[in-house]
């Protein structure tokens, strides 16, 4: 009676009944998953295809939405969808002719599976967007190589960054990227940033693009001029007028934030530093500079008119600094910064009138600073008379920040900025033109008008 309940000859078939059902539910289950999943992926990138196709439309001239739309219904109503697996999907398309940008939206419902298709989210509606932003024929007025901070581009208080016909690239990934605050106004035919962007629409015109890819250093493989022994040592010229100096420092410093106040410390080294060479009572002394090799930088101060004959001139183991009062002009030159202590600092009521090379390793460049520079040490225009900056400022490794009352660069028929970061703060109008053709200082490649691109936002 007992025997058959000690009988154990059947259970490895009772249990393999009892295991079977669900053994094979989990295998159904699998499927379904993979099922589910790979028909998301394909759905994605149908999305990405038509809408990329959509956005080089944004390439042409005078694209119009309806246009666009109907060259993305036309490849769907051409069976493409087929090649990706499905028999039909349900379309959706928006397009932002301000920002170049084209979503698409993709709506199917999911194949039919074996155990997960009564169940959500398997159940539910495949719904996909994909959006592609065109920038195309544009040009590239401002890169900001920093990466990952706050303000790789930024304005503050009552600062004006103007470049109506080009472009401006952030490539951090912050949430507030691009910054514009107070006051202020960045105006652009495009501001991409890499991250997000903090500010609101009074800030910005347009509004910034999101997430872009980062834009590569359009000047990492031009070549460094050769560095050979001093020239000249702790160039000086003009007078020190200490107190103008102070006063103009504690106008800068009360006018805005520590930006404002960061700028104020080249101030003192302008008092510090200015020597009285070839003084002539208060008459302006005329002095012609050549190109060399200036180790312990070159200070030029109040009552010095300097003059710089074409070429390089290399600024080794100190700064740059025109204090006020100072005046520097020169057509055809190029300064290349080299040594930890090698920045500029051009200050209030300085005179500055430079342009680029035309010819030479240095063609179209301004400023050049050494990519073994200290990252983040600061260049500094507050000058309120720097209205010729003509050509590129690379500063790989340097925040360029400007502070000055009066425009900057607006007479320039261009001026581009490759930075580790722009800084504007203060009340100044920094104005990037883009008449490449008003000029015969050539544009180093990849600024200025570069081809045209098109590529997926998430």
């Amino acid at each position: 009676m007992f025997g058959f309940a000690r009988d154990i000859k059947g259970n490895v078939a009772m249990l393999t009944a009892l295991m079977t059902p669900l053994v094979l539910g989990f295998a159904g289950g699998g499927v379904d998953f993979f099922r589910w999943n790979n028909e998301r992926a394909n759905l994605k990138q149908l999305a990405d295809t038509l809408a990329t196709r959509g956005a080089r439309e944004f390439l042409l001239a005078n694209a119009t939405s309806s246009q666009i739309e109907a060259v993305i219904n036309s490849v769907l109503e051409s069976g493409y969808a087929q090649n990706y697996g499905f028999s039909s999907v349900v379309s959706e398309v928006s397009t932002d002719l301000t920002e170049g940008a084209v979503t698409v939206k993709l709506t199917m419902p999911p194949s039919k599976g074996l155990i997960l298709t009564n169940y959500v989210p398997f159940k539910l509606d495949h719904d996909i967007t994909s959006t592609a932003v065109a920038m195309g024929g544009m040009n590239v007025c401002v890169v900001a190589l920093e990466d990952l901070d706050r303000g790789a581009v930024s304005a503050t208080t009552n600062s004006k960054l103007l470049a109506d016909e080009c472009s401006i690239m952030s490539n951090s990934i912050s949430t507030e990227g691009v910054v514009a605050s107070g006051f202020s106004k960045i105006q652009a035919g495009m501001i991409c940033s890499g991250g997000g962007a903090y500010g609101n629409s009074n800030n910005y015109a347009p509004m910034p693009t999101m997430d872009c890819p980062a834009y590569a250093d359009p000047l990492s493989e031009r070549a460094a001029p050769t560095v050979g022994s001093c020239d000249y040592i702790d160039a000086a010229y003009g007078e020190k007028i200490t107190d103008l100096i102070d006063a103009a420092a504690a106008t800068v410093t009360s006018s805005a934030g520590s930006l404002i106040s960061q700028a104020a410390q080249g101030l003192d080294d302008v008092a510090g530093t200015n020597s009285l060479i070839n003084s002539d009572g208060l008459s302006e002394t005329t002095y012609t500079l050549n190109p060399g090799v200036y180790c312990g930088g070159i200070t030029v101060g109040a009552l010095a008119n300097v003059e710089l004959n074409p070429g390089t001139y290399v600024i080794k183991d100190g700064p740059l600094l025109v204090g006020i009062g100072g005046k520097v002009s020169g057509e055809n030159v190029s300064f290349y910064l080299t040594g930890a202590d090698s920045t500029f600092f051009f200050g209030p009521e300085a005179v500055l009138s430079l342009t680029a090379p035309k010819v030479g390793p240095l063609a179209g460049i301004l400023f050049f600073e050494d990519r073994s520079a200290p990252e983040g040490r600061m260049h500094r225009i507050l000058s309120d008379d720097a209205r010729v900056l003509l050509g590129t400022f690379y500063l790989s490794r340097g925040v360029l920040l400007v502070a000055s009352l009066l425009p900057v660069a607006d007479q320039s028929a261009y001026t581009a900025i490759v930075a580790r970061k722009l800084q504007m703060a203060g009340n100044p109008t920094l104005v990037l033109n883009a008449d490449y053709a008003g000029t015969d200082i050539p544009v180093p490649e990849g600024v200025g008008p570069v081809g045209s691109t098109v590529f997926l936002r998430e």
